[in-house]
């Protein structure tokens, strides 16, 4: 009974030790230019408003010659599903913080592929004309 009690307060130990680096993470403030990644997102706040962020978002996946399968705008945030060519699923969630700034999320694939959602950061900021 001991041994199940220790094991059980190691594992809770565990989780809540990986819990709190995450929450550590998602409260870290984040510049221009930088990227936090949370379960597979990874997300970017970007100076443009969010109409201009949705557009270029949209804009991004013609360029980058992914089909968009479901689009939802509510004005301030909204959800776009995606696949590209190979099959792979993508999926990106904007939000508007105010003042001028949009919270843009990408996940690649179930897990998130990193290299690729940043790849679509790029052209997002490409097209807004950030870089």
């Amino acid at each position: 009974m001991r041994i199940i009690r220790l094991m059980a307060l190691f594992l809770s130990l565990t989780f809540l030790w990986g819990c709190e680096l995450a929450l550590i993470g998602a409260g870290a403030g984040i510049g221009a230019g930088a990227y936090k990644i949370i379960e597979g997102n990874i997300s970017k706040d970007y100076p443009i408003a969010y109409k201009k962020a949705w557009e270029a978002t949209n804009s991004a996946f013609e360029k980058l010659t992914i089909s968009i399968t479901n689009s939802i705008d509510e004005g301030v945030k909204g959800q776009i599903e995606a696949v590209r060519k190979d099959g792979t699923q993508v999926f990106v969630n904007l939000k508007d913080r105010g003042q001028g700034v949009t919270s843009i999320s990408v996940r690649v694939g179930g897990f998130g592929n990193r290299s690729d959602a940043e790849r679509i950061h790029e052209e997002i900021a490409n097209v807004a004309g950030i870089k």
